[in-house]
C-alpha cells in the first residue's frame, strides 16, 4: 500500500482531533497585525481580536511562502510518504495554491497532487477530512483526486456576515461587490461560485431570516435521502454557534453534524459574528 500524505492551509479549520487521527498537516497562512505577523496557527480567535484592539484600521493576511510549503512536503518525503495530496484555498480569491504549485515544481519528487477547492474554510476543510479518510482506507492518489472533483461538485458553502466592509477592503468580494452601499438591515448570504469566486447567493433582512433561508437548502439537500455531513462555522461566537448546533442535532439526529469555529484568516475577511454551514454527502460511493 502507497502510503499517501494529506496537507491542507490553516484556513480549512478542522479541529486538533481530526488532524491527529488522519495525520493531516497544516501550512499556516500569515496574519499581519499592525507591526507584527503571526503564522495563523501561532493565534487563537481571542489573541488575534485583543490584539487587533490596538490597532487603527484592520488586519491582513498573506500566502505562505514557497519555502513553506515545500519544507513540509519534503517533510513528508522523508518520513516515508510516497505521494502526497495538497488542497488549498480558491486561487480565485488566493495566491496560496500557485506558491504550492511552485513548491512541487522544486520538490525532489514529482507525485505530488494540488488540488484547488474552490472554496475556503469549511468548503475546504470538509474536502481535506475526506481526502485524509479515503487514504486512511487504502485509495490511491490518483484515486482521491479523482473522487474530489467528484465531491467538490456536491460541497455547498453558505455563510453570512454583519458587513461587507472587510471583504471589500480586503480585495475578496468578487459579485458580492454589488451589495456595497446598499441599506445597512440587509443580511447577505454568500458562496462560492463555480470560478471560486465569493458571490452573493441571496439577500434577507435579518440573521434569523438569513439562517432559515440556509436551511432551506439544506432541507432541500436532504431530501435526496442521502446521508450527509454537516457543518456548521462560526467566527469568535462559540455560544450562537452551541445553539446552532443543538438545533440541527435535534432536528437531524440520522446525520453527522459538528461545530467548528473559524481562525483569524477568515476573520480578518469577514469579520466576527459571521457564521456558516457546509455539507455534502458522506460518504461518496
Amino acid at each position: 500500500m502507497r502510503k499517501i500524505g494529506i496537507v491542507m492551509d490553516s484556513t480549512g479549520y478542522l479541529p486538533k482531533d481530526i488532524l491527529e487521527q488522519f495525520q493531516i498537516r497544516v501550512i499556516p497562512l500569515n496574519v499581519n497585525i499592525g507591526n507584527e505577523t503571526f503564522a495563523e496557527t501561532e493565534l487563537t480567535n481571542q489573541i488575534y481580536f485583543e490584539k487587533l484592539s490596538h490597532i487603527s484600521g484592520l488586519s491582513t493576511t498573506s500566502q505562505p511562502s514557497v519555502g513553506s510549503f515545500l519544507e513540509i512536503y519534503e517533510s513528508l518525503f522523508s518520513e516515508g510518504v510516497e505521494d502526497i495530496v495538497s488542497i488549498h484555498l480558491s486561487a480565485a480569491i488566493s495566491g496560496t495554491l500557485h506558491s504550492a504549485q511552485m513548491a512541487r515544481d522544486l520538490a525532489s519528487r514529482p507525485n505530488i497532487h494540488i488540488f484547488d477547492s474552490r472554496s475556503s474554510a469549511l468548503g475546504l476543510g470538509v474536502l481535506a477530512w475526506a481526502a485524509a479518510e479515503w487514504a486512511h482506507q487504502g485509495h490511491n492518489a490518483l484515486e482521491i483526486m479523482r473522487d474530489l472533483q467528484i465531491l467538490v461538485q456536491q460541497t455547498e458553502l453558505y455563510f453570512i456576515v454583519d458587513t461587507l466592509d472587510n471583504l471589500r477592503k480586503g480585495g475578496r468580494i468578487g459579485g458580492a461587490s454589488a451589495l456595497v452601499g446598499t441599506l445597512l438591515q440587509i443580511k447577505p448570504i454568500l458562496y462560492f461560485n463555480k470560478e471560486g469566486q465569493i458571490d452573493v447567493f441571496d439577500k434577507v433582512r435579518s440573521r434569523s431570516r438569513a439562517w432559515q433561508r440556509v436551511l432551506d437548502e439544506l432541507l432541500r439537500a436532504l431530501s435526496t435521502g442521502k446521508h450527509y455531513r454537516i457543518c456548521i462555522m462560526h467566527v469568535n461566537i462559540p455560544q450562537e454557534g452551541l445553539v446552532l448546533l443543538n438545533e440541527l442535532q435535534v432536528r437531524f439526529p440520522e446525520h453527522e453534524i459538528r461545530l467548528f469555529e473559524a481562525g483569524p484568516v477568515i476573520a480578518t475577511h469577514v469579520g466576527a459574528g459571521a457564521f456558516g454551514l457546509t455539507f455534502h454527502p458522506w460518504p461518496i460511493p
